[in-house]
């Protein structure tokens, strides 16, 4: 896969790269535990969209789409799970070929959410999408994770990016050369003036860890960034799995086949 992805990079232009994405919220409830309002929903796009516009990428949404379901079952759905599984297969909203599958809920084990990878779309579109801790979006009450930023990183992972300490000081890390590994997540705020906190070793010279990343673990209020690297390649990663999405550009033609052409080739 890293040959194709390799391929894959460049391939779809500067000029096509400009898409929108529609988003369908899927409210899982326990009664009135885990409502999320409008406004909630309006600004967590506009979240979305501080961190993804810049890069071409683009959030919309239509509140009269909005699913509410009242479970408590799949309220407490876990990663992976029977439950979420069901859950999915009963209530997803929109073809996850051209949309994103937003769902809320209260899953346990501390996590803030999850999502499903580019490369499992086409096996298992039913699990395509994210789960997000409903706490988390802006407004909400989980400390330290109440911006909206948990979707971004979530969203970041749908799109095909790991964490910056994937595999930690060891092998492939998170196949972005412009992230330096270090050793474990950061939390918190940890200050720029005590840099390299737990920087690898073998990062090149010079290297800073990337403590304001959106696909680390600190606070809503630290993460402000993604890096040029990972940006091909969440559009390689669109070429190689989310082609689709291509068609809601305004370059939609040029954009698919550039990406279908690049890939021809490297195969």
């Amino acid at each position: 896969m890293a040959d194709l992805e390799r391929s894959a990079r460049g391939a779809i232009p500067e000029a096509a790269r400009q898409i929108v994405i529609p988003v369908v919220f899927i409210h899982i409830v326990d009664g009135d535990n885990g409502n999320i309002t409008a406004q909630q929903r309006a600004n967590q796009i506009s979240v979305l969209n501080s961190a993804y516009q810049s890069h071409g990428i683009r959030f919309s949404f239509d509140e009269s789409k909005t699913v509410f379901v009242d479970d408590r079952s799949f309220f407490k759905m876990g990663h992976d799970s029977a439950r979420e599984r069901q859950c999915k297969s009963q209530h997803q909203a929109i073809a996850p070929e051209v949309g994103l599958n937003f769902y809320t809920a209260e899953p346990g084990g501390g996590l803030l959410g999850w999502a499903t990878f580019p490369f499992e779309l086409e096996g298992d579109p039913q699990m395509d999408g994210v789960v997000i801790l409903h706490r988390t979006l802006p407004g909400g009450s989980e400390p330290n994770y109440n911006l909206g930023a948990t979707a971004t990183h979530e969203v970041g992972h749908w799109l095909g990016l790991y964490h910056t300490f994937q595999d930690g000081c060891f092998e492939q890390g998170d196949e972005v050369t412009d992230t330096p590994p270090h050793s474990a997540p950061n939390y918190g705020k940890p200050l720029d003036n005590e840099q390299p906190h737990n920087l690898c070793s073998n990062a090149p010279g010079g290297s800073l860890c990337p403590i304001h990343n959106y696909m680390n673990y600190v606070d809503d209020d630290w993460m402000n960034e993604f890096t040029p690297g990972q940006v091909e390649r969440v559009w390689a990663q669109i070429a190689m799995f989310r082609t689709d999405l291509l068609e809601t550009g305004p370059m939609a033609e040029m954009a698919e086949a550039s990406a279908r052409s690049a890939l021809r080739v490297s195969w």
